[in-house]
């Protein structure tokens, strides 16, 4: 954070929900939370959302699960700050998330049948088990596909990753300058 700071005069460094394990989907709010409280002591601001809904009334075994998902979520204690057998699970659940294997995703995390409902809510086709992007950022602006496509132009141009960000980074001011500098288009 302190480089961070002093690099960007002392912009904020936003992070969306810093996740601290990827074996809970469905409950990313838990592990966002843990992962914001570490972050936040480095004095980075960060946006952590659940997905839940507050209920009153009887427990049911819908409302029990977010109750239980701490304790279950004792995984998170584990995978840091040593490798274990959790971390194989948690490796290889980050894998499947990177590659958008989506029913190995769902099989691999802690409750199956959450994540599943989650990711249905906002994507309910069957074509959306096999997209290669998710309902956060969709096509144009996922992450991943970004990092993908770095390490693609870097190994096409004989580069390593960094060496293609800034030549990417360079384009795009070129592309900036050109058009203007303007940061906002009327609309």
């Amino acid at each position: 954070m302190d480089k961070q700071l002093e690099c960007c005069g002392e912009a904020p460094f936003y992070t969306l929900g810093p996740l601290i394990t990827d074996i809970a989907p469905g409950y990313d709010h838990i592990t966002s939370g843990i992962g914001a409280a570490m972050i936040g002591w480095y004095a980075a601001p960060c946006s952590v959302t659940s997905p839940l809904r507050s209920t009153w009334g009887c427990p049911t075994k819908t409302t029990s699960k977010p109750a239980s998902s701490p304790t279950r979520s004792r995984h998170t204690r584990l995978t840091w700050p040593k490798a274990t057998r959790a971390q194989v699970r948690d490796n290889a659940l980050s894998k499947a998330r990177f590659e958008f294997r989506w029913e190995d995703q769902f099989n691999l995390g802690l409750d199956p049948d959450t994540a599943r409902a989650y990711h249905d809510e906002t994507l309910p086709k069957d074509s959306a088990k096999v997209a290669h992007f998710c309902s956060m950022c969709g096509p144009k602006f996922c992450s991943m596909q970004i990092s993908q496509e770095v390490r693609d132009y870097a190994k096409e141009h004989g580069l390593d990753e960094v060496a293609a960000v800034d030549v990417g980074m360079q384009e795009k001011s070129r592309e900036f300058v050109e058009s203007g500098s303007k940061l906002y288009d009327k609309v």
